[in-house]
C-alpha cells in the first residue's frame, strides 16, 4: 500500500469518526443567543484565540523567510565560486 493510499485512509476513518462523534451530541441550538446569556463554561472568548493563530502564522512565515534566506545565499555562494572557476579558466 503506498503511502498516498495509507494517508487517504487515514484520513477518511478519522473524518467518519469524527461524523458519527458529532451526530451522536445532541443539538441544544434552537434559537441565538447572545453571548451575555450564556453560562460562563458556554462562552469561549475570541481575542485569545485570535492572537494564538496570528501568532502562529507569523512564526510559521519568519522561519519560512528565514529558511528562503539562508537557501538563496547558499545559492549566491555557489553561484559566485562557479564565476570565480569560469573567470579564472578553469572548469567547474
Amino acid at each position: 500500500m503506498t503511502i498516498f493510499k495509507r494517508v487517504s485512509v487515514l484520513i477518511s476513518m478519522i473524518l467518519l469518526q469524527a461524523t458519527l462523534i458529532l451526530a451522536q451530541q445532541p443539538s441544544q441550538q434552537g434559537e441565538f443567543l447572545p453571548i451575555d446569556q450564556l453560562p460562563p463554561e458556554d462562552q469561549l472568548p475570541a481575542a485569545p484565540l485570535l492572537i494564538a493563530a496570528y501568532s502562529f502564522v507569523l512564526v510559521v512565515l519568519f522561519l519560512y523567510i528565514v529558511s528562503l534566506a539562508r537557501r538563496l545565499t547558499s545559492v549566491q555562494r555557489e553561484m559566485d565560486r562557479l564565476d570565480a572557476n569560469i573567470k579564472q579558466g578553469g572548469r567547474a
